[in-house]
């Protein structure tokens, strides 16, 4: 279930909290409130400015984000520095969110915060529910807003690679205790939320709070904290100040069995290495984009000379959803991708790369009707993320008289054409690409670089990190060969609209697909084709197409009236699907080590050790999307590259732990299948 929306009213100038009988803010000047309690006792600007050259982020976590003002000051003071190259990684909780409607009443009082204020407010999150990635002012601010109680969202945050107690860990540089007083809500402020943080801190980590609570004082302490005492703000006599020590003794881990982990040979994190993406589709765009924000220097390597040539070529790819009225990682993750990726894409749906009619999804059976009612209770608390309509309200939004009772209606969602993504992105952040089939890899100890070799085994490229992103032709290098990844064949089919199918206003989602017209013709699909190498269209496929949105309303018949088949045209593509349809996302493991480490799980598939993983050296892998790369590759972009520059990545660790490259391995060895 999600949270509840908070309850507030306006009092003397500011929201006031029912719940917790307390002001959002400063009833006098919240915003000087801020800079004094969070941005000059963390000494902020002093520090952005000093930030070292091999330091490109600066990572705060705020417990209690309620109105955001901290976070819109921050952002406020790191746009005005015009630092280049650096990024600023805000991670907030907030247990009850405001209101979209709440939200711009507080800012409206911080005319000086109307910048960051618009930004956030046009990408909020529309759900009241768990992790919620948002990326602000063109990357040079991220935020990840954590819709749950502190401490177990803070416990979600997966560390990266190297041990905690060395220097070199990328770790929160700051953190702001902002939620309302110890005494109103005392979770916030529990010792396990604080072994959290300290969890998540390193020696140069720093904490300030307007709370001065002798508990709290001593709670710091016992996690490694030294704790200082200031004056307060205003008229308020102290306030903590806090340094994390580095001698300080914390787990590393949250689940002590560490095949995710690393072994790692420490080095700092280097700008301007040079990183090749094999494979030039949507995930490798989007993942070089995401490394080439980080400041690294990126070559696409890609067979055809070019992006978006086989399986995302789909000149009307559908952003499509996939609920469950129950919690799963596939669940999960689909709605935190989905939710990033309506974000990612609204610039190019306003550079008209698409539409954005939104997608109204309707019932296949009586019994998806009722999880569409179950999914509504679970998610009826939204900011107009989708809807539940019914006949006469769907009717309207469909532009058809449509028969069915409901359906589920997305009005930020929308088709895209990803070559005009892909080719936007590369020209924009000026990408080049090299022209040859990679058909090998060859690692060179010496220079710590990767080689790529064609199929005559000549060397076509040299990188010092590689990121394997070509769907199901991963398992053609020897590294890689292990994944458990196919190859499926999917059809979509093109034909043009007539004067009744121009009604049809959105995207159409059941069995299969339609979208509405767009230069005088229709797509729809797309078929799933298991042991089927053809690249050439069928016209089978072209009626097994036809036949899915004939079954979603017997209207569309209308569409296809004295269509000949020859009047249809379509193209195939090839998906890389795995076998829990989740993504590979991460670092290559090493199949023989890992296998031969984790043996014993063979006869304890419980049993728990500080065994760390083995991992081949600066080999990342990005596919296995399925039919829904449109969906995931932008957060998967992010995800893989925050653990590239060594940052924590902005995701639950179950779902981390979900779509690493190394799990199928670990699963198999628990059952005994190698």
């Amino acid at each position: 279930m999600l949270n509840n929306y908070a309850e507030t009213e306006l009092r003397e100038g500011t929201l006031f909290s029912k719940k917790y009988n307390d002001y959002y803010s400063s009833k006098k000047d919240a915003l000087s409130e801020s800079t004094y309690v969070f941005l000059e006792k963390n000494n902020l600007i002093q520090r952005w400015l000093n930030l070292p050259e091999n330091k490109d982020l600066f990572t705060i976590g705020e417990v209690g984000f309620g109105g955001g003002i901290n976070f819109l000051n921050c952002c406020k003071k790191w746009l005005e520095l015009d630092l280049k190259n650096k990024r600023l990684a805000y991670f907030a909780t907030e247990k009850m969110p405001l209101k979209l409607d709440d939200m711009k009443i507080l800012h409206g009082f911080y005319e000086s915060l109307n910048a960051a204020s618009n930004e956030l407010l046009d990408t909020y999150p529309k759900l009241t529910e768990g992790f919620n990635l948002i990326e602000l002012f063109n990357g040079k601010v991220q935020l990840c807003l954590i819709f749950d109680d502190a401490e177990i969202g803070f416990s979600q945050l997966i560390q990266s690679k190297q041990n905690s107690n060395t220097s070199y860990f990328e770790s929160f540089d700051c953190w702001f205790l902002d939620g309302f007083s110890p005494n109103l809500n005392p979770s916030a402020w529990s010792s396990n939320l604080l072994k959290q943080v300290a969890r998540l801190s390193s020696k140069h980590t720093t904490l300030s709070s307007f709370s001065a609570a002798s508990k709290l004082q001593k709670t710091l302490a016992e996690n490694g904290f030294n704790v200082s005492i200031c004056k307060g703000f205003g008229g308020k006599r102290s306030m903590i100040t806090a340094s994390y020590k580095d001698n300080h003794n914390i787990s590393p881990y949250v689940n002590p069995l560490g095949w995710h982990v690393e072994k790692y040979t420490p080095t700092r994190f280097k700008k301007k290495q040079n990183i090749t993406i094999i494979g030039g589709g949507i995930t490798g765009c989007l993942t070089a984009v995401a490394l080439k924000k980080r400041g690294f220097n990126i070559t696409i390597l890609d067979q055809h000379g070019d992006v978006a040539i086989e399986a995302s070529g789909n000149n009307r790819a559908v952003l499509y959803p996939r609920l469950s009225a129950h919690s799963s990682s596939l669940a999960d993750l689909n709605m935190i991708a989905l939710q990033f990726a309506s974000n990612y894409y609204k610039k190019f749906w306003e550079e008209e790369c698409g539409q954005q009619c939104g997608v109204l999804v309707l019932p296949k059976s009586n019994t998806e009707e009722k999880i569409f009612h179950n999914i509504s209770l679970r998610y009826g608390r939204n900011e107009n993320f989708f809807e539940l309509l019914y006949n006469k309200t769907l009717k309207k939004i469909a532009g058809l008289n449509l028969s069915a009772e409901c359906g589920l209606f997305f009005p930020t969602l929308g088709w895209l054409s990803i070559p005009k993504i892909c080719k936007n992105l590369i020209r924009e952040f000026d990408i080049p690409i090299i022209s040859s089939k990679a058909d090998g890899l060859r690692f060179i100890a010496s220079e710590n670089s990767w080689e790529i070799l064609n199929e005559r085994k000549k060397i076509v490229n040299t990188a010092h990190k590689l990121v394997i992103a070509n769907s199901h032709a991963a398992k053609v290098f020897n590294e890689t060969s292990f994944l458990s990844i196919k190859k499926l064949r999917g059809q979509i089919s093109q034909f043009e609209s007539n004067s009744f199918s121009k009604n049809l206003k959105c995207v159409v989602c059941a069995e299969g697909y339609i979208t509405p017209s767009f230069e005088n013709s229709h797509v729809c699909g797309a078929t799933y084709n298991h042991n089927n190498d053809f690249t050439y269209t069928r016209q089978v496929d072209h009626e097994s197409n036809l036949k899915k949105i004939f079954k979603i309303d017997s209207l569309f018949h209308e569409f296809s009236k004295n269509l000949k088949p020859e009047d249809i045209n379509g193209r195939v593509g090839f998906r890389g699907t795995t076998r829990d349809y989740l993504p590979f996302t991460g670092a290559v493991p090493d199949f023989t080590k890992m296998k031969n480490d984790f043996d014993y799980l063979r006869d304890d598939a419980k049993k728990v050790t500080q065994q760390t993983g083995s991992y081949l050296p600066n080999l990342y892998v990005n596919c296995g999307m399925g039919s829904r790369g449109l969906t995931y590759a932008p957060l998967c972009a992010e995800i893989l590259a925050s653990e590239i520059s060594n940052q924590i990545p902005p995701i639950p660790k179950r779902i981390r732990l979900d779509i690493h490259p190394a799990r199928f391995i670990i699963r198999d060895i628990k059952k005994k299948r190698i």
